[in-house]
């Protein structure tokens, strides 16, 4: 598949190595022309988003069951019609792609999770407030920011991390959550220190995993610089482990 043969409305995701840190950003695609598909601005208030020529882009278009991956892609701002939108460029082909085919290692490491829990009725009432306070008020206010975080309320968890790949993660809870919540977790490797993680759940499972009641499916938002080099040494490690067993 071409970039000018995605369709106009679908979502496409955005993957971001900068520095070591993998980023993953979802937009809508809103034109597509030869080599280049162009997606609603990615911004937070009045901020946009800037890539850098250090960045190394990936994009991930689905259609029905079928997902296309694009590497490497040159990412920036354009304008159509007088709108600013984000661009990718690539002449290449997509390379069909399989989430679930990312490589995963094993880990079965006992960790302790972090999920949000967000108080909606408070939330709402807030978001009257500072709407009709920036209104009047031009000025920075540090307490709207403390105000905003009384609302959210974080809650640790035990679990297992059965797990992990560049993309995701697997783990085993008890406590239940929705699609779409989000978690956070940090786990000790031998060689390369602390790696933290944050993640969006994707997919939840009854668990047959001893006392845990279900299992997740989580897609990564950002994690630590050091995971791609775990996960390419457990992957040494554990092809090196099978072929020994082979002899």
């Amino acid at each position: 598949m071409l970039l000018n043969e995605m369709k106009i409305g679908k979502p496409l995701e955005i993957f971001i190595t900068r520095e070591g840190y993998h980023y993953r950003v979802v937009s809508k695609i809103e034109d597509v022309s030869k080599g280049r598909v162009c997606v609603t601005l990615i911004a937070s208030k009045t901020r946009v988003f800037e890539f850098l020529e250090t960045d190394t882009i990936d994009i991930v278009y689905r259609e029905e069951d079928k997902m296309w991956k694009w590497k490497s892609v040159a990412g920036g701002v354009t304008t159509l019609d007088g709108e600013k939108f984000h661009c990718f460029c690539s002449d290449m082909e997509g390379e069909s792609f399989n989430r679930r085919n990312a490589y995963r290692v094993f880990v079965g490491e006992k960790l302790i999770v972090q999920y949000t829990v967000y108080d909606a009725k408070r939330l709402r009432e807030f978001d009257d407030v500072e709407e009709l306070h920036s209104e009047m008020v031009f000025n920075y206010d540090a307490n709207a920011d403390v105000m905003r975080a009384n609302c959210f309320r974080y809650v640790d968890c035990r679990a297992v991390l059965k797990d992990i790949s560049e993309d995701g993660a697997g783990l085993y809870m008890d406590q239940k959550l929705e699609n779409g919540d989000e978690v956070s977790f940090d786990f000790e490797t031998e060689d390369f220190g602390v790696i933290s993680c944050q993640a969006r759940v994707v997919r939840r499972l009854e668990s047959r995993q001893g006392s845990f009641k279900y299992y997740y499916g989580c897609r990564f938002k950002e994690t630590s610089r050091n995971l791609s080099k775990y996960i390419y040494e457990m992957q040494r490690k554990q092809l090196r482990k099978a072929k020994e067993l082979k002899l």
